[in-house]
């Protein structure tokens, strides 16, 4: 780990677990931090997380003060990603250093968006494990899954299906099998367990079978 990115992680992994203790706010890492350790190496230059801040009637702008007193900056200045944040659900600001950002999802529990389902569905399988000599709360291998077939991409799926050939025989497929429906990424799933070991023709495939 890059020791700017490695300053980041700690910092962040040192005050979601200290606001989890302090304020009851549950948290897990997402998205490219878990590459390394569920699909394969690469690099990556933001850190992603997700955040339950209103289960215990905290609110974006008393979360946000707690961010300031532990030395975390806006992009531009918080008020305007306090106004993007209650749009979307995202709030995006950096480490101490200035340089490393982070993509703070917000859990909404009423959206009906299958982007915004994935929060909640997450947060109840989390896993506590260590990841860089730290103790950190990270989604499940089946949750990285789900979260990167609903998103999408080409690395997306390259993601997925890199966590699906590497821990098959660990996976609660079951779970895959119920939630895909769900989250209306049956399709993708499917496609995913046929056997394809390659990026390209599992997105060519996708594309093909889509209506």
């Amino acid at each position: 780990m890059e020791i700017r990115y490695e300053k980041a992680f700690f910092q962040i992994v040192n005050f979601l677990e200290k606001i989890e203790r302090e304020f009851g706010i549950k948290y897990y890492l997402v998205g490219g931090i878990l590459v390394s350790i569920y699909s394969e190496t690469r690099t990556t230059q933001d850190i992603d997380f997700v955040v339950d801040i209103y289960s215990v009637n905290h609110n974006l702008d008393t979360y946000i003060t707690i961010l300031k007193k532990n030395e975390f900056f806006p992009i531009q200045d918080w008020d305007s990603a306090a106004k993007l944040a209650k749009d979307i659900h995202l709030l995006q600001f950096l480490d101490k250093q200035q340089i490393i950002k982070f993509d703070n999802y917000i859990i909404d529990q009423k959206s009906l968006s299958n982007y915004k389902k994935i929060g909640p569905l997450g947060l109840k399988r989390r896993l506590k494990i260590n990841f860089a000599g730290i103790e950190c709360w990270v989604a499940s291998k089946e949750d990285y899954i789900l979260s990167k077939l609903v998103f999408g991409g080409w690395q997306d799926y390259s993601d997925a299906l890199g966590c699906w050939l590497r821990f098959e025989n660990e996976l609660d497929k079951d779970y895959l099998e119920l939630n895909s429906k769900k989250l209306d990424i049956h399709k993708e799933c499917v496609l995913l367990r046929s056997g394809i070991d390659d990026p390209d023709e599992f997105f060519n495939k996708l594309r093909d079978i889509d209506p």
